[in-house]
């Protein structure tokens, strides 16, 4: 390297630079990156305290977790916290979720086996249904009629009812495994044949009731028809 030239101006500038400017020490990489980032953090630190307080976040009442529900069992807390948020494995989450072929329900074969219907048309759980909603009325004065089922959770003081259906049903807890080659038995029901069937069951259930009170104990054998009378003869 040529030595400046001191004799012009320009010469003793640089060479005084030369003499006060310190010769920087060799880093390596990571060290460079390291202090890049501890300025950036040091800078984070200070714009977050400058965005907050020392006052305590408070929970609004409305967000608090319900003890009834925190207090039960944890498998049970879960179905019904499952339910709350629609991510129950009902028919039409699994089928959602492509887990199962159809959406159709495995107690009733009803064609959807959505959270609203476990919990109020699912012919399967009725008297579970019916103590449940008759708890629920005297807690909130609505039937099922008024209440939706994404309500029913909101509404203040229907958790303990909720939670004894559960307990004393199988919603949400246990899946059928769906058999390869099974046919989709609920896509072919109508909502008026689905009608006419619960229709019949009110009306054979009071008939039952009646020959069983006045005969003592059902029949178990139907009549033998006619013409396997008269085959029976020849």
């Amino acid at each position: 390297m040529d030595e400046p030239d001191t004799h012009s101006l320009e010469g003793w500038i640089y060479s005084d630079l030369l003499e006060e400017l310190p010769t920087p020490l060799p880093r390596s990489l990571t060290n460079i990156k390291r202090e890049i980032a501890e300025k950036k953090w040091a800078e984070a630190w200070k714009w977050a305290g400058g965005q907050t307080s020392k006052k305590k976040y408070r929970m609004p009442k409305g967000q608090r977790p319900d003890g009834m529900v925190a207090g039960s069992a944890k498998r049970l807390a879960a179905r019904f916290y499952q339910l709350k948020t629609g991510h129950a494995r009902t028919g039409e989450y699994l089928h959602g979720a492509k887990n199962r072929p159809t959406a159709q329900c495995w107690w009733c074969l009803h064609p959807r086996q959505m959270r609203e219907h476990l919990l109020k048309g699912c012919l399967k759980w009725r008297k579970q249904q019916k103590v449940l909603w008759k708890e629920v009325w005297k807690e909130t004065e609505k039937g099922r009629g008024r209440l939706k089922a994404h309500k029913l959770f909101a509404e203040p003081g229907t958790s303990q009812a909720v939670l004894d259906f559960l307990s004393s049903t199988y919603i949400v807890k246990t899946v059928p495994v769906v058999e390869e080659g099974t046919e989709n038995e609920a896509s072919e029901w109508e909502p008026r044949e689905r009608a006419e069937l619960e229709a019949e069951q009110r009306v054979e259930e009071p008939d039952m009731e009646g020959a069983g009170e006045a005969g003592g104990e059902h029949q178990l054998f139907l009549p033998t028809p006619p013409f396997m009378v008269s085959a029976q003869a020849e």
